[in-house]
């Protein structure tokens, strides 16, 4: 292990914190239509009005895909069909690429949600290495953060030359968006589950950590997830695929998409310096199109951990092994529960009556 400061971190590739809060940053819009473009076609052309050969520096690229869910639940984790469109790309110049995602607190599903949302099907046509963070060796990193001071983050990042953030646009019960920003949450592979009660500052930590190598964002818009998501909401189809160098703006103009206010988290980066909250969009039209909200009152998993944490027993519930078992019951929820009485159903609603569901199968494993 090797201390990495972050702290001091300054490249001329970057805005100062002045310029990114004056800066109108430019959210690259494309409508994925079956007929005329499809997903892969789609990402191409977002790519292309991104310029995004330009924004990669050197050749060690890590791509922050995520793959949160070993069921397929399409709207859970990254389509393998934008993957497809930028693993594409990327080898045309021969860039050293990994990608990859962390497990969860309460499930060790990374591994397993690569094989089975066909991730690892491309990493073998593409020649793309594959890394679950979790089990990536650690390198320390100093960043003087309003949460952290110091975190232990994998090696494979902090090796990265330029990161490619790679989130699904979905509502969340904790944060109420998952897009841009919350999509780094992943590259803290231990013990983030502690930090729920200060997720939006955390949130902005990690960013200001990771920030400096990112090339950019490309938002999966094509089916998305509304509701008590990230993990139990409902599949919605968007048809959408969104780009920038900018995060804040990516998430400002996807809470705008979504109908919802900007959330805590991503106003906080915009604080930071970490992007803008000012945007245009370039491309097709971004038509609002409202989410239904996430209710986590209603939602057992994220109503019970909050109302524990905020209880006298919490070192008692999440610092000893008593945490298992609850990490046990969560799982059991996610992967039984939900899944057979809402996930399954959404899954076949997409692949029998949606044209992405040939799509897909092309892509998912046969067995």
């Amino acid at each position: 292990m090797y201390g990495l400061d972050f702290a001091n971190y300054t490249s001329e590739k970057h805005w100062s914190k002045a310029e990114r809060n004056s800066h109108m940053s430019k959210v690259f819009v494309t409508k994925v239509n079956h007929e005329l473009t499809g997903v892969q076609k789609a990402v191409k052309k977002t790519l292309d009005a991104l310029g995004w050969q330009s924004l990669l520096h050197g050749k060690k690229v890590f791509v922050k895909v995520n793959l949160m869910s070993s069921e397929f639940v399409p709207g859970q984790c990254t389509s393998p069909l934008i993957l497809d469109g930028l693993f594409n790309e990327l080898s045309k110049l021969n860039y050293d690429v990994t990608f990859g995602d962390a497990d969860l607190a309460a499930a060790h599903q990374c591994n397993k949600a690569a094989k089975v949302w066909g991730h690892l099907k491309l990493a073998e046509k593409y020649g793309v290495k594959f890394q679950n963070l979790s089990e990536d060796e650690m390198v320390k990193a100093q960043i003087n953060g309003k949460v952290f001071k110091e975190l232990d983050i994998p090696r494979t990042v902090v090796e990265a030359d330029a990161i490619i953030n790679v989130p699904v646009l979905k509502s969340h019960c904790l944060t109420n968006l998952t897009c841009a920003l919350k999509h780094f949450w992943g590259v803290v592979p231990r013990m983030r589950h502690q930090y729920h009660l200060v997720v939006d500052e955390a949130i902005a930590d990690v960013n200001t950590l990771v920030r400096p190598k990112l090339a950019f964002t490309l938002v999966d818009a094509t089916i998305c997830m509304e509701g008590d998501a990230p993990r139990t909401g409902k599949t919605k189809i968007c048809d959408m695929v969104l780009a920038s160098i900018d995060p804040v703006a990516t998430d400002a103009a996807a809470a705008k998409y979504v109908g919802m206010d900007i959330p805590a988290h991503v106003r906080l980066a915009a604080e930071r310096g970490l992007g803008s909250l000012n945007y245009i969009l370039v491309g097709d039209e971004l038509v609002p199109n409202p989410f239904k909200p996430p209710n986590p009152s209603k939602q057992p998993i994220f109503f019970w951990e909050m109302s524990l944490r905020k209880n006298f027993l919490k070192p008692l519930l999440f610092d000893t092994p008593i945490f298992g078992v609850l990490a046990w019951i969560a799982t059991k929820y996610n992967t039984f529960y939900y899944y057979n009485r809402y996930g399954r159903k959404y899954a076949k609603e997409v692949m029998e009556s949606s044209w992405y569901g040939e799509e897909l199968a092309k892509m998912l494993p046969s067995e």
